[in-house]
């Protein structure tokens, strides 16, 4: 559905779209909504967002930062006669990224770039236990912690405009993630993505990702707006 909505909307803006410069460009930024997806043991799926920017300083380097939030609700109810016992867990996932890169040409068109990431994973906790009798609420308290594990990311980004407004990517990464909990703290996958230039620096983007993420099989989505200056 996401890539559908993509398409659509790429048809209708076609005749208004500005033509996309030769060379893909790495001063960005971008806003998104994120979609990700865990099978396994805990397997989940929450919405989120996220938002990157990238600066090119010279004719091959450029500087990027990365951040994203996932969140996610858990509940749970309890009834004895006429006692009722609520627990409720908020759990959010924030991830950081800061690094840099070298851009490779490849043709007039096309270009490859190879990056490293400084990375930090937020985990957040906030439980609230309500008590009620006769549905009359007698006792009602919460804890809440939170952790922050460090990662290294390494990423290689192939980038090319196939059209006048249409750009296409391919990356991999893989990324090492300090996190005691893991039994595997190597991270890796693949991506791909679009981006289709609706005028001279406005752009929509789609990106989906698959890999081995906290020791999950891991799906993202990604519709987003990209302002190119």
């Amino acid at each position: 559905m996401l890539f559908k909505n993509v398409a659509l909307l790429s048809t209708l803006l076609a005749c208004g779209a500005v033509y996309a410069e030769n060379t893909p460009s790495y001063q960005y930024v971008e806003g998104s909504v994120e979609r990700i997806s865990q099978s396994g043991e805990d397997s989940f799926s929450e919405t989120g967002f996220g938002v990157k920017t990238a600066w090119q300083f010279s004719e091959n380097w450029f500087i990027g930062a990365k951040w994203d939030r996932f969140s996610s609700d858990e509940s749970e109810s309890e009834s004895f006669d006429n006692e009722r016992f609520n627990e409720t867990t908020e759990l959010t996932l924030d991830r950081y990224y800061l690094g840099a890169g070298y851009i490779i040409p490849v043709s007039d068109v096309s270009n490859i770039s190879v990056a490293a990431y400084l990375g930090s994973y937020r985990i957040s906790a906030k439980t609230t236990v309500s008590a009620f009798i006769d549905d009359q609420q007698i006792l009602s308290e919460s804890y809440s912690g939170n952790s922050t594990e460090n990662s290294v990311k390494l990423e290689t980004l192939l980038r090319s405009n196939i059209s006048e407004q249409l750009e296409v990517s391919a990356k991999v990464f893989y990324e090492y993630l300090n996190m005691s909990q893991l039994d595997n703290k190597s991270q890796y996958g693949i991506g791909v993505g679009a981006q289709y230039h609706l005028g001279t620096n406005l752009a929509l983007t789609a990106d989906a990702t698959y890999g081995k993420v906290l020791d999950e099989n891991t799906t993202q989505l990604g519709l987003g707006l990209r302002y190119n200056f």
